[in-house]
């Protein structure tokens, strides 16, 4: 732990340096925003964001590697409707499924399954070799009590990585409600990562819940 923050540090200088050396680099910028963002500096993150949105405004390029840096430090502190104001201005081709699939997170994290769900959709189909973007869009159909859609997600996912810890937890969760007595993804899962795996199977039971229908409404109420 000791060691990373000591890495953490050394980058977040590093980038300082190479701001101070390079004051036109927009991508060092933008750099330092996601780092300082990661660390949780996210007061310096927004500030330093916000001012090189003005010093770059005039690079389309640097503009929407800013918005989308912005807009994940605004997603990482659980500001999340102002991180979509960020995303939705992304518009580079280089950014536009992450900040597609980001968008798509950002609802998820808020309840708001359905228009996580047509985020999630327009992700998978511009990017079909995204195993994260399957997990996704089968946690959103699993919240939205659609469990049939949510295993041919869980199922794609594995068929692009079937080493996935979330797409072998999330299948198996689905087998589990379905009385499976051979459930080799939740095995897998364990396997795979074992201390996950026991975090995450303390939600089992809640989980199960909302698969049977105990939360899976108030999809309904967010929509």
């Amino acid at each position: 732990m000791v060691a990373q923050q000591n890495q953490e540090q050394a980058k977040i200088k590093a980038l300082v340096a190479k701001i101070e050396q390079h004051p036109k680099d927009w991508q060092a910028y933008a750099d330092l925003v996601s780092m300082l963002s990661i660390t949780g500096n996210y007061i310096q993150a927004e500030e330093l964001g916000l001012k090189s949105l003005g010093l770059f405004a005039k690079n389309t390029e640097a503009v929407a590697y800013l918005n989308y840096a912005i807009g994940s430090n605004y997603y990482n502190a659980g500001s999340y409707e102002q991180a979509q104001k960020y995303f939705q201005q992304v518009d580079l081709a280089p950014l536009k499924h992450d900040a597609t699939m980001m968008q798509a997170q950002d609802w998820y994290a808020q309840k708001k399954y359905h228009q996580a769900l047509v985020f999630a959709l327009t992700g998978t189909e511009q990017d079909a070799t995204d195993t994260d973007a399957f997990i996704l869009l089968g946690q959103i159909w699993l919240a939205l009590g659609q469990f049939s859609d949510a295993k041919k997600a869980f199922d794609q996912a594995l068929d692009l990585d079937k080493n996935s810890f979330s797409a072998n937890f999330g299948r198996g969760m689905l087998a589990m409600s379905e009385q499976v007595t051979d459930n080799h993804w939740l095995q897998q899962a364990k396997r795979i990562d074992a201390d996950k795996y026991q975090a995450q199977a303390q939600q089992l039971d809640d989980l199960l819940n909302v698969m049977t229908g105990g939360e899976a409404n108030d999809a309904s109420a967010s929509k």
